[in-house]
């Protein structure tokens, strides 16, 4: 029997071609849905350290990596010239020191990009300070402010220590003739400026109208001194931390540098440190310090007994690469994830009381 030839015998063809491309244009998109650059919020539960069902002691905020991360918005001139000229996007390439003022203003020392941040989520403004000719900044790495709102700022290359003012964000030289001055801090309890000269294995303590008062420590690895150290934080009684790197330690010592005690040990469990780096004091006196290697912020009481790390090793929320700068301001933590590329913010959230 002569079989009866189909009226469309292409159909079956097209049927066949419509799959294949459906299924392309499925896989196409899965291959696009790619996950959002990390300094853009994702909806997810809340991370929190130590995790539920025990209670929480630290929880992520957010990241910043872009002056639109913390709030701030380009105003009309700005985005009559990215129509005109091209969009240019401004981002944080390698921080290192980070300081938050009493106004909430969030300065941040960008190593990589040889330049300073200036945020100011309340105003809506943002600047960089880049410096100019003998006060151009070559490798900015810590910062702090002063009593009056004036920020320091130290350039470990040029082995200088620099001022400006908010106001007019003047960059002004301040300090010269240092090694290598890496960590800084302003104790409002002595009105001194602290700074970590890492290879003279000193801290020098200078007046604000940058007149050196004294300095202590020398290179070694008895008590009291230093092989390379890095931060400096200080707390409500004036002490001052600083974090001993290659000793792998930190030590206490009194405003006016006597040495008063010492923790730490090398190690690769909780507790123990590969390379301390950024150091900052919690509402409770509980020093925060961040290691470069292993890549997480540890909590330590005042006796240098560990109690908690938070941050994992990675690029993704809450997760660090190499952080460094640390400081905390009404216990909200700033950290700056140095090869991340980015400032995470998280909070301390104290234990409660009354229970």
């Amino acid at each position: 029997m002569k079989r009866e030839m189909s009226p469309c015998p292409g159909r079956p063809l097209l049927v066949l071609l419509a799959w294949l491309l459906a299924s392309i244009l499925m896989l196409g998109a899965a291959g696009c849905a790619v996950t959002p650059e990390s300094h853009q919020m994702v909806t997810l539960d809340k991370i929190v350290w130590p995790p539920p069902p025990m209670e929480a002691r630290i929880s992520w905020v957010k990241s910043i990596v872009t002056p639109a991360d913390a709030g701030i918005r380009k105003g009309f001139w700005r985005k009559f010239a990215d129509a005109v000229f091209g969009e240019t996007q401004v981002r944080i390439v390698r921080p290192y020191g980070i300081h938050v003022d009493l106004k909430k203003r969030i300065i941040i020392a960008d190593t990589g990009g040889q330049v300073v941040h200036f945020i100011d989520p309340a105003s809506g403004r943002y600047e960089l300070v880049r410096g100019s000719g003998e006060s151009g900044f070559k490798s900015p790495v810590g910062v702090t402010g002063d009593a009056d709102g004036r920020v320091y700022v130290t350039d470990s290359a040029a082995g200088k220590i620099y001022r400006f003012s908010p106001d007019d964000l003047k960059v002004m030289p301040f300090i010269s003739g240092l090694q290598r001055p890496t960590g800084i801090v302003y104790s409002p309890m002595t009105e001194l400026v602290y700074v970590s000269d890492t290879l003279a294995g000193q801290v020098v303590a200078f007046t604000t109208d940058g007149e050196e008062s004294f300095r202590f420590g020398t290179a070694g690895e008895n008590a009291g001194q230093f092989n390379h150290p890095t931060d400096l934080a200080v707390d409500g009684l004036g002490r001052i931390f600083v974090t001993d790197a290659l000793n792998v330690r930190v030590q206490t010592f009194s405003g006016k540098g006597a040495y008063m005690k010492s923790f730490g040990k090398h190690g690769d469990s909780s507790g123990n440190f590969a390379k301390p780096k950024g150091i900052s004091i919690d509402s409770e006196g509980h020093m925060h310090i961040s290691d470069a290697l292993f890549d997480v912020i540890q909590i330590f009481d005042e006796d240098g007994q560990f109690l908690l790390s938070y941050g994992n090793r990675g690029s993704g929320n809450g997760e660090l690469w190499m952080p460094s700068g640390i400081f905390i301001r009404d216990d909200m933590i700033y950290v700056a994830d140095t090869y991340n590329n980015r400032i995470q913010i998280f909070q301390y959230l104290p234990e409660m009381t009354g229970k």
